[in-house]
């Protein structure tokens, strides 16, 4: 008995421990057990089938996905390059001259249009960026190939073949193998292998001489050749729920309270008319309902007899308290995402400090993303250009003592998007206390708006030239510009009523 319980112990590390459910999906039915790896990628694959459908087919399942990739890539992450000098020993001259040449090796690699760096030249790095995180969200893995492409005029070769998931199987033939989702791993857990499924094949679940594998990492460099983004919590789980799993039940009643809502109002539109007959063959009691009802386009024709009494009745229980369910829909959703109910909406209070929260929470979700897309797609592709970039002597280092300190080298920070502010003013001085305490840097100011710190203090620069020149020659002060108090009174006396 306790030889067993080792070995079912010991299990746990190489399968999916999932919650997994009936055919029926009813929340009664889930049973909570360890499932094999088979029955684990069978309902993984249901669940990122039915997220497709849903995105594609529901407006708001496919606007909060799309929301989303904003909020979190935006118009794209890019690398500011961070040598660890004092680690290597070289000086700050070669430093900055590393920065400016492996900058310029990135744009020209990434943001050229005549050679995008996608392989299927659709998309520039950014546009990667997010096609990662989406099919990461939806899908729950992102694939992407690193291969050597060569182009004219291209200034490198190195190109991202975007794979779809679902390509992503376990051969049916190799099942006393360790492949999980797909990855083959070794005794320790390591990806060793991808097996893609090959276009021709026919079947979803196809045999391994169907499929083709190639290694995860590069023998010579070390660096992944297939990057699996994705949020890896468990040893042979790569392809995740999708975001839209939990979402799906509360979008399904979000849909019936819309169609509640649409025939409620139909409801409200018609009318019902009671008459009142005193003519010659009016009814009476005993006349049949069938016979003193008349339907109407518009609505229904009640008829009575003289002597009864009509009642009217407001047809407005169909639904009722409409706005109140669907709000609390929506906080669910946005409690399922991480962003809250005014990033699903987009609606935001009025309040400085409620908005200013709310946005916060969601930038705590965005950093947690980043750090995720940075360590399995930004940082390896921005390792696979430096290599490149030494080979092709691009920068002022040799590709042999790049490899023998690869991180050092590599070392980097992936600026986001600008982030957004509520209240420039606040901000402004902020950064003034900021600086003046010594509890920030440029480099996090500038970085906040997703520049490089050093452009942009060279950029300041040339303009407070400008200006003295400008000064010379027309006999003019540009030196300072004041703000009338009357502004300012006005502005602080609107914040006040604001936080009230």
């Amino acid at each position: 008995m306790r030889k067993q319980l080792v070995s079912r112990r010991a299990s746990r590390a190489k399968h999916a421990r999932r919650h997994s459910a009936s055919l029926q999906g009813a929340l009664s039915n889930w049973t909570n057990s360890i499932v094999s790896r088979r029955e684990a990628e069978r309902q993984i694959e249901r669940s990122a089938e039915r997220a497709l459908d849903l995105y594609h087919n529901d407006a708001m399942a496919h606007g909060v996905l799309e929301s989303l990739v904003v909020e979190s890539v935006g118009i794209g992450l890019t690398p500011q390059p961070g040598p660890r000098a004092d680690w290597l020993g070289l000086t700050a001259e070669w430093e900055a001259d590393f920065q400016t040449a492996a900058s310029r090796c990135w744009e020209e690699w990434g943001l050229d249009c005549r050679h995008w760096c996608d392989a299927t030249r659709r998309l520039n790095i950014y546009g990667l960026q997010a096609l990662a995180y989406f099919q990461w969200k939806l899908l729950g893995v992102g694939v992407f190939q690193v291969i050597a492409k060569p182009r004219p005029g291209a200034p490198f070769s190195t190109c991202l073949l975007p794979i779809d998931p679902f390509r992503l199987v376990t051969p049916c033939d190799l099942a006393d193998r360790d492949i999980y989702d797909g990855v083959q791993i070794d005794a320790d857990g390591e990806p060793e292998k991808v097996w893609i499924r090959k276009p021709g094949a026919l079947s979803m679940r196809p045999p391994s001489s169907d499929c083709a594998s190639y290694d995860v990492f590069d023998q010579k460099t070390g660096l992944p050749r297939f990057l699996l983004v994705c949020d890896v919590r468990n040893v042979a789980e790569y392809r995740q729920d999708s975001l839209l799993g939990p979402m799906i039940g509360e979008i399904r009643h979000s849909n019936d309270l819309a169609e509640a809502a649409v025939v409620g109002a139909m409801v409200r539109n018609l009318f019902t008319l009671f008459i009142n007959d005193f003519g010659q063959g009016a009814v009476d009691r005993n006349t049949p309902w069938h016979q003193r009802v008349m339907e109407l386009e518009k609505g229904t024709v009640l008829f009575g007899s003289g002597k009864e009494k009509p009642t009217f009745f407001q047809p407005d229980a169909a639904p009722s308290r409409y706005s109140e369910m669907f709000g609390a829909i929506i906080d669910r959703l946005g409690m399922s995402t991480g962003r809250g109910a005014e990033n699903v909406l987009r609606k935001f209070q009025a309040s400085y400090s409620a908005s200013k929260a709310s946005m916060e929470k969601a930038d705590q979700i965005n950093e947690f993303e980043h750090r995720v897309l940075n360590d399995q797609f930004n940082q390896p592709v921005w390792s696979w250009i430096l290599y490149e970039a030494t080979l092709r002597g691009r920068v002022p280092l040799k590709a042999q003592e790049y490899l023998r300190n690869l991180y050092a080298y590599s070392c980097c920070e992936h600026l986001a998007q600008p982030m957004r502010q509520i209240d420039r003013e606040k901000a402004a001085k902020a950064s003034v206390l900021e600086l003046g305490s010594h509890t920030t840097s440029y480099r996090e100011i500038f970085g906040r708006k997703g520049n490089d710190w050093r452009a942009g203090l060279r950029q300041v620069a040339k303009e407070k030239t400008f200006i003295r020149e400008l000064e010379t020659e027309y006999g003019v002060d540009m030196s300072s510009y004041t703000i009338p108090d009357s502004v300012w009174k006005a502005d602080e006396a609107s914040e006040e009523e604001n936080e009230s």
